[in-house]
């Protein structure tokens, strides 16, 4: 974790590693992306942590009620509220309202770039941090389906990088992203999570990484810009 932290401290992949998961198009002009105030902060929370002896994440599954991402795998956040005084704060205040971890029990990594939504006018900050067990969830029951842990070892498995399409005001939208089973990680997560991906590879052994996995990092696929 000591170099995890360090790299986050250091130069950072950015913009150009997250746009190779960026939807296509991001928003759909005309309809999306027309807001009368500035960006609204907000931050998430990777959480890493240990499970069944691997590392892993735990994602959130959102309920349907949300207007911009219901039903859709995110990590736990939201907008910064008065009473947060950075991003940090609010990825933690988040954590505990909508997954039930006590900041407590959560050390700060660092951050990752931030990236900001046009279809929500949110600007996020990625912050990361660590857990020395598992946690208890409790969800927020308004917010939150479940929640879903997947090993990084998994999640970072090149098998599971795809795209998907589907309709919106009646125009196709193409978006890579992360196939796990039944669910698929796409849009801001998938290009938070594909900017870790590359900071872990680069400075942690404890993933496996295969002859395959290898060639994916060396030879990118050419995802939609």
């Amino acid at each position: 974790m000591a170099r995890i932290k360090t790299a986050l401290y250091s130069t950072l992949p950015g913009q150009k590693v997250q746009n190779r998961m960026a939807p296509c198009p991001k928003i759909i002009e005309g309809f999306e992306g027309i807001h009368s105030g500035p960006p609204i902060k907000s931050a998430v929370l990777i959480l890493i942590m240990p499970d069944n002896n691997e590392l892993a994440i735990p994602f959130i599954q959102r309920t349907n009620r949300g207007r911009y991402h219901a039903g859709q795998i995110a990590l736990p956040g939201g907008k910064m509220e008065l009473c947060d005084k950075d991003a940090i704060e609010t990825a933690l205040r988040e954590c505990e309202e909508e997954i039930g971890v006590s900041s407590k029990e959560i050390s700060i990594l660092g951050t990752l770039s931030e990236l900001y939504i046009p279809l929500s006018n949110y600007n996020i900050t990625p912050i990361v941090g660590t857990v020395l067990q598992k946690p208890t969830f409790t969800l927020s029951p308004n917010e939150v389906e479940k929640v879903i842990s997947i090993p990084l070892s998994v999640l970072f498995n090149p098998d599971h990088k795809s795209t998907s399409s589907f309709s919106r005001h009646d125009h196709k939208i193409i978006a890579p992203g992360y196939r796990i089973g039944e669910y698929f990680i796409w849009g801001a997560t998938a290009m938070i999570i594909y900017e870790m991906e590359q900071i872990m590879k680069d400075n942690t052994r404890h993933i496996e990484i295969t002859k395959n996995q290898k060639e994916f990092y060396q030879n990118p696929p050419a995802f939609p810009q």
